[in-house]
């Protein structure tokens, strides 16, 4: 079983029996609580280890699908910022914190206002 089944499981948001995942991954159900005991504890997913179910944390439903991921977004600049410089891109502001020259490549994406960078 792969990290990426075990999400593609689970991402719907809904809690899901610990039983039944077993059954779904071809995991054991020890391997999958000991998986659930770890992700739980660095806020991946919401353990109920009495009720032996699990479901992913919200913030993470929002990660997108496979089909989104093959989708490439345009590159519409690559360059390189020298160090200690900000500079601005129609409406993105892109600042270098760093002590070293950064090379950005800058993809379209309308929900981004700002880039800051630190290496």
């Amino acid at each position: 079983m792969s990290v990426d089944t075990f999400f593609a499981a689970i991402k719907n948001g809904a809690w899901h029996s610990i039983d039944e995942l077993s059954n779904q991954l071809a995991i054991s159900t020890v391997k999958l609580e000991e998986l659930s005991r770890f992700l739980s504890n660095r806020g991946l997913i919401k353990y109920e280890e009495k009720n032996h179910r699990i479901k992913i944390q919200p913030i993470w439903t929002l990660l997108p699908t496979e089909e989104e991921q093959k989708i490439p977004k345009n590159i519409i600049a690559n360059f390189v910022i020298p160090p200690h410089i900000s500079i601005d891109i129609q409406s993105t502001h892109i600042s270098n914190m760093s002590n070293v020259e950064v090379e950005v490549t800058l993809r379209l994406d309308n929900k981004i206002r700002e880039v800051a960078i630190e290496v």
